[in-house]
């Protein structure tokens, strides 16, 4: 388990442990915690698999990926990539988004690629986070 108060980074916080989208298995993640980059990178990843309209005090946090599904590429693409860029640009003021791509896997079925950066970063070092989903 972490010790709180042994923490010396500013951006924290604990780890989700998510399913492997190959093999379906979730690294064991209890008490573990993720810092910095890795923490911005997982806050993004929370956005774009939170379902719009799921967190019952903050309605409009997350992404409407529904709006996106079972319509053509030529629709549901863009829709979707300007919901991830949307919801980034609100609920996480800690990155600045510079691209995001959203291509198909399979009907209804998406992988997201975020290019972004920290918003106080020394460094003007392109990061990317990708989220598969569907």
């Amino acid at each position: 388990m972490i010790d709180k108060d042994k923490i010396t980074h500013r951006h924290w916080s604990l780890k989700v442990g998510r399913a492997d989208s190959g093999t379906g298995v979730a690294a064991d993640s209890y008490g573990a915690a993720v810092f910095a980059i890795d923490d911005l990178s997982q806050s993004i990843a929370n956005i774009i698999l939170t379902p719009k309209g799921s967190v019952p005090t903050e309605p409009e946090k997350g992404v409407d990926v529904l709006g996106a599904t079972d319509k053509h590429p030529s629709i549901g693409i863009p829709f979707l990539t300007r919901e991830i860029w949307d919801a980034i640009g609100l609920w996480e003021p800690r990155v600045v988004v510079e691209k995001v791509e959203v291509l198909e896997l399979a009907f209804s079925h998406f992988i997201t690629r975020v290019f972004w950066r920290p918003t106080e970063s020394v460094l003007d070092d392109l990061l990317v986070t990708e989220v598969t989903y569907g």
